[in-house]
């Protein structure tokens, strides 16, 4: 349990580091149907991210459109209401099984592919030897470059288009940056569950005891 906490704690802080100061949509069937969102969000718990520079590291790493990832941002930056809500854990946590132990994700609809690609671009920015050094931006090019891969590796999903699998993944991500970011401000209190550093700290270690 330990070495999981601190695991997770690792992946926090490579997250807070680089803050400085300050149809279905992508993500949203991982909201917890049981959990209120915060309620102290504003923009100034956004994460402090320079779009062009995420777009151009997941184009150029992974030999995709650009379009693809600049159209992702977009549409986190155009739905700011859904950075607070909560992330259900049990469902991304099976749809990542899914994708990466059961080997079919091509059963799956789009948007679950963007959230299994996601808890994958975590565990691997948490665990994956990179020295605790990645940032928030990398973070979030990760996802999308692996909700990219998985869903072009898998034949495509069930329903929905490679756009739909990358804008849940990152959206996914966003939900836990902002969310970590509240959590550490208002003393991560989660009277109606799991705060964005519990959810991160809890899917990281579900991975692991796998």
């Amino acid at each position: 349990m330990d070495t999981f906490v601190n695991l997770a704690e690792q992946g926090f802080k490579a997250y807070t580091s680089s803050q400085g100061n300050a149809h279905q949509t992508g993500g949203q069937q991982f909201n917890s149907p049981d959990n209120r969102p915060p309620q102290q969000y504003s923009s100034e718990h956004a994460p402090q991210i320079n779009d062009d520079e995420v777009v151009s590291h997941a184009s150029n790493n992974s030999g995709q459109d650009s379009g693809l990832f600049s159209q992702a941002m977009n549409h986190i930056r155009s739905n700011p209401q859904q950075h607070q809500e909560p992330i259900d854990e049990e469902q991304v946590q099976r749809a990542h099984q899914q994708a990466y132990s059961g080997g079919s994700a091509g059963g799956m609809n789009a948007s679950s592919m963007g959230g299994a690609a996601a808890l994958q671009a975590l565990k691997q920015f948490t665990g994956g030897g990179g020295g605790g050094g990645g940032s928030q931006q990398e973070l979030i090019s990760f996802a999308m470059q692996e909700a990219s891969q998985l869903f072009d590796s898998s034949g495509g999903a069930s329903s929905g288009n490679k756009q739909d699998a990358v804008n849940g993944a990152a959206m996914t991500v966003m939900k836990l940056l902002v969310q970590s970011k509240m959590s550490s401000m208002i003393g991560g209190g989660n009277s109606g569950g799991l705060g964005g550093m519990g959810s991160m700290m809890s899917l990281v270690s579900r991975y692991h005891t796998m």
